[in-house]
């Protein structure tokens, strides 16, 4: 449950979305061809940005593609639901490591503990500490249970920082220019077959 906002809080008090009731009410009174044409094109340029994110993930992080593909998910614009909008959706789910290009490095002089690093916008970034430096395969890390250490696989790593990192105005600009121009031919080919 949220921690209620007191009478003197510097929290801030929400985001108040405008417009929006009436964006779908202008969206329904559309003809049904244009509607048609604005979630075609919609979907075609999100079916196409989250196979770029793909890409780039993967290649940025060392990840494997198909890994990457399972976390990204595509919710459709429905023109028959008056739904004009498509949503790329991150799973928090975390990549484990044998699906990475992971770097273990020693973090002391006795050589008993490492931390693995994985790769994020062409440097290193430290993403899982305390694990052993001489194991093979995928990491192993230590942990207690009562009064006993046990070992188990380290967990592996989320790719939120990742996602993070690609999602900027640049692919925002490319989503727009891509949007516009799938729009027009979608609208003229459903013009056409009337």
């Amino acid at each position: 449950m949220a921690r209620a906002r007191g009478r003197n809080s510097k929290l801030p008090k929400g985001i108040e979305v405008g417009g929006l009731a009436e964006s779908k009410k202008a969206f329904k009174a559309l003809p049904a061809a244009t509607r048609r044409a604005i979630a075609g094109a919609v979907n075609e340029q999100a079916a196409e940005t989250r196979t770029a994110l793909v890409g780039r993930i993967s290649q940025d992080g060392g990840v494997k593609k198909g890994e990457v593909a399972k976390r990204i998910s595509i919710s459709k614009a429905k023109a028959s639901e008056g739904r004009a909008f498509a949503e790329l959706k991150l799973s928090r789910r975390p990549v484990r490591f044998k699906n990475w290009q992971y770097e273990t490095r020693q973090t002391d002089s006795t050589g008993t503990r490492a931390s693995i690093w994985v790769r994020k916008g062409g440097t290193r970034m430290r993403v899982w500490g305390f694990v052993n430096p001489k194991g093979r395969g995928v990491p192993l890390t230590r942990y207690r249970k009562g009064n006993t250490d046990r070992i188990r696989r380290a967990a592996g790593w989320g790719l939120k920082n990742h996602w993070n990192h690609q999602v900027n105005d640049r692919l925002r600009s490319e989503i727009a220019t891509g949007v516009d121009g799938k729009f027009i031919s979608r609208f003229n080919k459903e013009w056409a077959k009337r």
